[in-house]
């Protein structure tokens, strides 16, 4: 008996433990979620001096140990990859920010009329708004530093306020499990048995008996 009460303790105590493992949010869940986010801000313009250097660029977060595969654009009639071989005046570069961030660099060395159009870069199923740039014989060339966001911070509150929560939601269930655990085992115990003497009047009475 005292055998099967310890193991019907020990069924209920699985079925209290298993919603809260259920509820409970695992702290490797945001990672595996985490999706590549790449920000250009919108209506971007460049204009950009015939013959002349001009960089354009796409802030990239990501989660991963090591930088996404990022690929620029030029949006023609079909979505073409710019040529950035060897050979070509186009070249990329990658500049990181942090452990988690980026900026990915369009560069156009003696820039050509032709390269006047849209681009866009893309990465990990993400990809940037249009970034316009017009090619003409003689104006001021326009810098790229303010058509990117300001660094990330990884620190900062989007990334501060998930991890807070993984903490918390860890710290209840491991109080609700010992809270469990701690009442089925007083539970499960049960009341003490209380061990009766007989009472003096009854030694008394086969006393005089006896006599």
């Amino acid at each position: 008996m005292s055998a099967m009460k310890h193991y019907l303790c020990r069924t209920i105590l699985y079925l209290l433990i298993f919603p809260v493992l259920i509820i409970t949010p695992d702290a490797q869940s945001d990672d595996s979620d985490c999706s590549i986010e790449i920000r250009v801000r919108r209506n971007t313009v460049h204009n950009a001096s015939l013959g002349h250097q001009l960089w354009i660029n796409c802030t990239v977060i990501f989660c991963s140990d090591s930088p996404p595969t990022v690929t620029w654009y030029k949006l023609e009639k079909t979505d073409v990859p710019v040529n950035v071989s060897s050979d070509s005046h186009i070249k990329t570069e990658w500049k990181p920010l942090n452990k988690s961030a980026g900026i990915f660099y369009l560069i156009f060395q003696n820039i050509l009329r032709s390269d006047s159009g849209q681009y866009q870069c893309h990465g990990g199923g993400s990809m940037s708004h249009a970034i316009t740039v017009n090619v003409h014989d003689n104006v001021k060339l326009t810098t790229a530093s303010w058509t990117t966001l300001a660094p990330v911070n990884t620190t900062s509150a989007d990334t501060f306020w998930p991890v807070i929560y993984r903490v918390v939601g860890s710290v209840v269930f491991v109080t609700v499990v010992i809270l469990i655990c701690v009442t089925s085992k007083q539970g499960c115990k049960g009341k003490p048995r209380k061990t009766t003497k007989p009472s003096q009047e009854l030694y008394t009475h086969i006393y005089d008996n006896d006599v």
